[in-house]
């Protein structure tokens, strides 16, 4: 990319709090983003479209960015995680945001500084959190940046929401289909459901681990500060946050399993159906070769161990008939048995007891674990 065009895709948003206030400016430059913080109680300065090592430079001397901490900023593994840099910790997101851009979103969180570094253009997904700080700024006028931090991390976590909602909406589809008629295009199918779902987990699974030993990392320095207890109640909730995501996931890669094991099964049972009624079309014509052969033999003559039926007048007819008899004494015994026609026919046209058809009342099991927090409408003002 073009430092042009990057200059021209750029965009730093600051908003800062003071005593009475959050102020909003949006900056034509790092530099000028870096300069407000001596003049608020502490800033967030959301970054979209900058390189990383352009950040790190202009943060190092407002942020206490140490040299390790911009190493790791710059050069580290890009994958979700978080890293404990003394008063500085550094965590790393997967975004999926609404316009379909995913990308990684490195968050700095300092006593007076919280960075969101955003480096491809375009998917942005802060812009309801800038909302709601210009809407009701009253609101979280008393917020600290460990609040603001937990709130972005909300919302990085609620872009997952729509992308989870829909692959259910597609394995619901695939079990129906699997239920009415096996195809082998559907195997494909599942099989990418379940790379997506691996991939999902790729963002999620360290996140959760990488919180959780930041947690103990932070608790074990018995520190008594108000800012160190605050950052751990943040990254706890955030935790909380990702595990109710990764449970959702690892519920839908089982379910996706499920559907393999039950296309496998479908595919098996269509296999047997089709070896059942082969197997019954054979033992049909088993009794009527059977007498096609014996009085194919033509032993005419007049011993006592000749075939009076070649020279009867209805030895034809009779042949004919007991061929008739022999497959209509089948079918029924067959049917009778169960092993052609549909016995539970009946009992399924009936339906079960009950009111048929009426959905259910708890939901899925995705909306019942991502549902925990309450309604924003319902909030106290």
């Amino acid at each position: 990319m073009s430092a042009e065009h990057t200059q021209e895709s750029a965009r730093i948003d600051v908003f800062g709090w003071t005593d009475t206030a959050i102020e909003f400016r949006r900056c034509s430059s790092l530099t000028e983003a870096t300069d407000l913080v001596a003049a608020h109680r502490f800033v967030w300065i959301d970054v979209e479209g900058v390189g990383t090592a352009d950040c790190a430079h202009h943060l190092e001397r407002v942020a206490a960015l140490s040299p390790l901490a911009a190493d790791t900023l710059v050069e580290g593994v890009r994958r979700a995680g978080a890293d404990d840099f003394g008063d500085l910790t550094i965590v790393t997101m997967r975004s999926h945001a609404p316009s379909g851009v995913v990308e990684f979103i490195d968050l700095l969180l300092s006593p007076r500084i919280l960075a969101t570094i955003q480096e491809k253009p375009g998917g942005d997904c802060f812009e309801p959190i800038r909302e709601r700080l210009r809407r009701e700024p009253q609101r979280f006028l008393r917020a600290d940046s460990n609040v603001v931090f937990l709130m972005l991390g909300r919302q990085i976590c609620e872009g997952y929401k729509p992308v989870l909602e829909q692959y259910s909406d597609s394995l619901e589809r695939f079990e129906r289909a699997l239920v009415r008629r096996p195809d082998t295009s559907m195997l494909d199918r599942i099989h990418e459901h379940r790379r997506k779902m691996l991939f999902l987990r790729q963002g999620l699974a360290p996140l959760r681990e990488a919180l959780a030993n930041l947690q103990a990392s932070l608790a074990m320095r018995h520190d008594p500060a108000t800012d160190v207890r605050s950052r751990l109640a943040a990254l706890r909730e955030l935790q909380d946050e990702v595990g109710a995501l990764l449970d959702v996931v690892e519920f839908q890669k089982d379910s996706a399993q499920h559907l393999l094991d039950l296309y496998l099964n479908a595919a098996s049972n269509r296999l047997n159906e089709i070896v059942r009624v082969l197997t019954i079309i054979s033992v049909i014509f088993m009794p009527l070769t059977l007498i096609a052969g014996i009085y194919g033999m033509n032993f005419d003559g007049d011993g006592p161990w000749s075939m009076p039926e070649l020279r009867w007048r209805y030895g034809y007819p009779f042949a004919l008939g007991l061929m008739i008899a022999c497959t209509i004494g089948l079918l029924l015994f067959f049917h009778h048995r169960g092993w052609i026609g549909d016995p539970l026919a009946k009992r399924r046209a009936k339906g079960p007891s009950g009111s048929p058809g009426t959905p259910s009342q708890n939901g899925s099991p995705i909306s019942m674990i991502l549902s925990r927090r309450r309604s924003r409408s319902s909030r106290p003002r």
